[in-house]
């Protein structure tokens, strides 16, 4: 886990370093649902967020994200779920193709704590196993939470059905999530999100997640994002790097 540890700090020490080393070979990664008491103004909510580079010349190629994301709150507890894809294509040849949906349930115990129950299914064109189902449930603490900072960490047991063309394979994985969102000020925020998902098995992978992202306003329900993400695979596949970093600046459009 010290391992891990590292790796994130480093991700921040090198952020350019890592953005234009890996940048070409990026992936997306998932957002953290934020499993914090919902206020009762924000007891449903929807964003779209969406982002694109484009470039002619030399060189075409066009990359496009997006993102979608919803919460809503329930009589037990609440409910989170978002969709996303990543598409690049470089003169006329697609050299990433992906796309993530996950949903996420809490049923509180108290103000504090919960259990949750989260499923996602991840298609990746490119990877060794081009899709990955991934289910973990367990315990969630609301570490602190007041009207600038939230921090809520998740932990609990998990399972992975990964397939590609040739074969199939089942892991078993501990996971670990936490989320820290900080108002920096009133049209500034920081989120930061770390998942671990670490094999429990002598053949399974460890896989380490991140994502930072600075919002800020321009209008009531549109914000600027600026995002860097990275991937940690300590067993990506053959020919494949097991480090990933992709850095966006995307519209949010809240709904």
């Amino acid at each position: 886990m010290i391992h891990y540890i590292l790796v994130f700090c480093t991700s921040f020490i090198g952020f350019n370093t890592l953005a234009e080393s890996a940048l070409v070979a990026s992936e997306f990664s998932e957002d953290a649902f934020k499993s914090a008491s919902l206020d009762s103004e924000e007891d449903s909510l929807l964003s779209a967020e969406f982002g694109a580079s484009l470039t002619s010349g030399n060189t075409d190629t066009q990359t496009y994200t997006g993102k979608l994301q919803g919460r809503a709150a329930y009589s037990l507890g609440r409910l989170s779920y978002h969709g996303e894809f990543l598409k690049k294509i470089s003169a006329d040849t697609v050299s990433a193709d992906k796309w993530k949906v996950g949903i996420k349930s809490n049923l509180d115990f108290s103000e504090h704590t919960s259990s949750f129950v989260t499923l996602e299914h991840e298609q990746d064109e490119f990877a060794s196993y081009t899709a990955v189902t991934t289910f973990a449930a367990g315990y969630t603490q609301l570490m602190f939470n007041d009207s600038v900072i939230t921090w809520d960490a998740d932990i609990g047991p998990g399972y992975k059905y990964k397939t590609n063309q040739r074969d199939s394979l089942q892991e078993y994985v501990m996971h670990l999530g936490t989320n820290l969102s900080i108002e920096l000020s009133e049209q500034a925020q920081l989120i930061q999100t770390l998942i671990a998902d670490i094999g429990i098995q002598g053949d399974a992978s460890d896989v380490v997640r991140s994502e930072t992202a600075l919002l800020t306003s321009v209008l009531e329900n549109l914000k600027m994002k600026l995002t860097y993400a990275f991937k940690h695979n300590d067993r990506p596949g053959e020919n494949k790097e097991k480090l990933d970093t992709q850095t966006t600046v995307s519209m949010v459009f809240i709904f």
